[in-house]
């Protein structure tokens, strides 16, 4: 796992959906010592999409209320939670909650909550990326082999010398060996690349 470093949470701008309680005054005077501008909107959403977190009323929230299909949030998303029913607590991780903070809001631990939310939805998203990138290169490999074919075919050469044919072009264009063969650069005829100099296949005496 990468290392994570702390953020500094000064200057950050927390949404808290949820109605006004003296629970939520004592949550944005804990985040106002912390740095952070905290803005109360229910039930209207305006400006959740501009906030850096957003914490949200795990107890009453409910189905299409973020403006971003469920478990896509583009911020860190604090569940703020005094029921412990499982149909709210399963409601609650279908946000794709990344930490949640108990009801009523005591004297500490906001500071905690938010550094576990941040670094959660910072493996979230490393995640979803890497996982996006397999399920392409999984949805690309039929294009890569049919590549590597056709360079088999048009050179005459063995399978290892036309995917480092693939392979050095990729980086020199800084490109992943799938998008390359996917763009077409090495389809007969392009006048795009050179066959290689190595590696060609015996075809018997002259």
């Amino acid at each position: 796992m990468s290392s994570f470093n702390t953020p500094n949470f000064r200057g950050w701008r927390a949404v808290i959906v949820h109605r006004h309680s003296e629970n939520m005054d004592r949550l944005v005077r804990q985040l106002a010592r912390l740095g952070i501008e905290a803005e109360l909107v229910w039930p209207s959403l305006d400006g959740v999409e501009s906030a850096d977190i957003v914490f949200f009323d795990g107890d009453n929230a409910y189905d299409g209320v973020f403006p971003w299909p469920e478990g896509h949030a583009p911020v860190p998303m604090i569940a703020l939670m005094g029921s412990e029913a499982p149909g709210r607590l399963e409601w609650a991780l279908r946000q794709g909650v990344s930490a949640h903070l108990l009801k009523p809001i005591g004297s500490g631990g906001v500071f905690s909550t938010l550094v576990f939310a941040v670094a959660n939805f910072n493996q979230q998203q490393q995640m979803a990326a890497e996982i996006a990138e397999m399920k392409s290169k999984a949805r690309l490999r039929p294009v890569v082999v049919r590549t590597v074919i056709s360079i088999m075919q048009q050179y005459g050469v063995d399978e290892d010398a036309a995917y480092k044919l693939i392979r050095d072009e990729a980086m020199k264009r800084r490109q992943s060996i799938e998008a390359l063969c996917e763009s077409g650069f090495f389809d007969p005829g392009n006048g795009h690349h050179s066959p290689p100099k190595n590696k060609r296949k015996h075809t018997g005496s002259r």
